[in-house]
């Protein structure tokens, strides 16, 4: 399934625009690997909004860097109306294409997302900017430290490296200590040496690590999807991460598509794709 690429009307810094069109995968149940990766880390960033605001017994406040349609939200959104629960005291998602607003409905086309009721329900805004000029969320600095949970899927592959660290530096510090954080992008030691055409930089594993750990703690990096290849090799540099017996299971169990999605878990540093689970270290 192709993604959506629309060429930006302003765009200073060449950085690269795309967006996954979740909508059609699921009319019309066209699910592959990069489908199924995005679909797990969308159900996985609303499972931990969930058990962030149990563990903190009241609503948090959220921010996205290249949010799209905000689908975290259409996920939890399912749960929040049928418990009647209040996960998210407000969300605020920042990106670059004005085209977000215009679809976010497939059955209204026109339709602007910040109208609709059910993202009103989490006190949803949404900011048009290019972080690569301005890399700050918030609107004052007096909202530092305030927020509780950031994330960020598939954006800063999209952008020239040195414009990065500035809006992550800036994430981080709107966050509380121990705040939560999630960042999901290709991984280079995995993926393909020719980068997408929508791709302008893809971060190897150690280098991003190295960039996280100067705002965050890592609490744990899991592989999205991998190469069938780099199982073989991973097989081959960590045998005790998985038993024989668990690998022909999963084989036995999933389609190719979903053995893509399931392996990489073991093997985050040749997977394609990984996601990184974070703290904002406490200094």
């Amino acid at each position: 399934m192709p993604s959506i690429r629309r060429k930006l009307v302003e765009n200073l810094n060449d950085s690269r625009n795309t967006r996954m069109n979740i909508a059609h995968a699921g009319v019309y149940a066209s699910w592959k690997p990069d489908e199924l990766g995005h679909i797990s880390r969308y159900c996985k960033i609303a499972e931990l909004i969930m058990d962030e605001a149990k563990a903190l017994g009241r609503p948090i406040r959220c921010f996205e860097a290249g949010c799209g349609e905000a689908w975290v939200l259409r996920f939890l959104y399912k749960a929040h109306v049928v418990t009647k629960s209040e996960q998210v005291a407000e969300y605020h998602g920042y990106d670059i294409d004005p085209a977000i607003l215009e679809d976010f409905w497939y059955e209204d086309l026109t339709a602007d997302m910040r109208n609709s009721s059910w993202f009103k329900a989490f006190n949803g805004q949404i900011t048009l900017k290019d972080l690569t000029i301005d890399p700050t969320f918030a609107p004052s600095a007096a909202d530092d430290g305030k927020f509780d949970f950031f994330w960020t899927t598939e954006v800063i592959e999209h952008m020239k490296p040195e414009f990065v660290e500035p809006w992550i530096a800036a994430a981080a510090e709107l966050l509380r200590p121990g705040g939560l954080a999630y960042v999901s992008t290709p991984n280079s030691d995995g993926s393909n040496k020719v980068l997408p055409k929508d791709h302008v930089y893809e971060w190897g594993h150690g280098e991003l690590r190295a960039l996280l750990e100067k705002y965050f703690t890592v609490e744990s990096v899991t592989g999205v999807f991998i190469q069938q290849r780099h199982v073989t090799e991973g097989r081959k540099r960590w045998p005790d991460r998985m038993p024989d017996e668990v690998y022909s299971r999963i084989l036995t169990r999933f389609d190719p598509h979903w053995q893509r999605v399931v392996l990489a878990m073991f093997y985050p540093e040749v997977a394609n794709n990984c996601a990184w689970e974070l703290r904002r270290r406490a200094s």
